[in-house]
């Protein structure tokens, strides 16, 4: 029995060819993969239709122009604020879906007037939440890598980086604690060591850094700390959210004698507290008994000392010590200066301006 022979075409009728036997991904789908996972992930589909029309290097070279593009993007979107890498994000989004429409629209257009499917979207959808895991797993382990840190309780983390160890962090960390900072509430602390020095900086609320009070409690904090890592001097920063660093103050100590204590803080300089013990030495204040007098300089000066419970009480002692706070003016930049009397936790007890 013999087959049937092909019915010819009608006269004049061109035979039309087969539709394509694959699939090719329009711009929106590019678009989605690259929504849901990165650029690399819309040029990878590119690449895949570059690869089905038959234009190899084109597909190569799509594949390292996403990937380079990427890895850009994730480095400056790293290192700006969160507002700046939501606008780079859109940029990229729109932009490989403008390049996936110029580049392949009139093939992909051609593709379907023969018959040809499109790409499915579940599949652009599954390809970019796959590469978005790759890249937060990848993410998380480097970023374990680079910052290190040990966790206080069950929510609080102190970072370190650097030449900082991870006892230091850790010491760091209880210390904290032990005053009462830390208290499982989800706090981060970076502690980093280097060309700045011994740098404590703290994830603040927005608006923190512009309260003085607070911004004092700070500069305690970090004389409470420092000898936690390492010693005076120390930095302390407060930041946002996003890492930025709002405010800077300096917390340092200088000894006078064997026993006396200058402790210096804000922009006041190691040169202005010696300069200030020396006075004070002068003046017959210090006489190494393990006095402890505290230096601020920022929005004026501020010259703090620590006295013994009840005794900004009497007027004649806070008449002592406006005596020697003019004595020792001049070492510090004049007056005027404001004067305070603490405690042994550094708490406010008296304060007058010495004009």
């Amino acid at each position: 029995m013999t087959s049937p022979s092909p019915v010819p075409p009608p006269e004049g009728e061109v035979p039309q060819p087969p539709p394509p036997s694959y699939a090719l991904f329009n711009s929106d789908s590019v678009a989605l993969a690259t929504f849901l996972g990165t650029t690399l992930s819309g040029s990878i589909l590119m690449a895949v239709n570059y690869r089905r029309l038959g234009k190899g290097a084109s597909a190569a070279a799509t594949v390292l122009i996403g990937l380079a593009v990427t890895a850009m993007a994730l480095l400056v979107g790293y290192a700006i604020p969160r507002s700046g890498a939501t606008i780079i994000a859109l940029a990229l989004l729109f932009g490989t879906r403008a390049a996936a429409k110029g580049l392949q629209g009139a093939a992909v257009a051609q593709h379907v007037s023969r018959g040809g499917k499109l790409g499915s979207k579940w599949v652009a959808a599954g390809l970019g939440v796959a590469l978005l895991a790759v890249f937060v797993g990848g993410y998380l382990l480097g970023y374990g890598i680079v910052n290190p840190k040990v966790q206080i309780g069950t929510k609080d983390e102190v970072f370190y980086s650097g030449s900082a160890t991870k006892p230091e962090a850790q010491a760091l960390g209880d210390k904290l604690k032990s005053i009462g900072f830390l208290g499982d509430r989800g706090a981060s602390v970076v502690l980093s060591k280097g060309k700045d020095g011994t740098v404590v900086s703290f994830v603040v609320k927005d608006g923190i850094w512009n309260d003085r009070a607070m911004v004092g409690s700070f500069e305690e904090i970090g004389r409470l700390i420092a000898p936690a890592v390492g010693g005076f001097p120390l930095k302390v920063r407060l930041m946002n959210s996003d890492r930025e660093v709002k405010k800077e103050v300096v917390a340092g100590k200088t000894v006078i004698g064997t026993l006396d204590e200058v402790y210096y803080f804000g922009t006041a300089t190691e040169v202005e507290a010696k300069a200030l013990g020396q006075a004070l030495q002068t003046a017959g204040f210090f006489h190494d008994k393990g006095f402890s007098v505290l230096l601020y300089k920022g929005e004026g000066t501020v010259l703090a000392f620590v006295v013994k419970e009840g005794f900004w009480e009497a007027p004649e002692n806070v008449a002592m010590f406006d005596k020697v706070t003019r004595q020792v003016a001049p070492s510090v930049g004049g007056l005027p200066i404001t004067l305070r009397l603490v405690n042994n936790s550094i708490d406010t007890k008296k304060e007058v301006t010495v004009q």
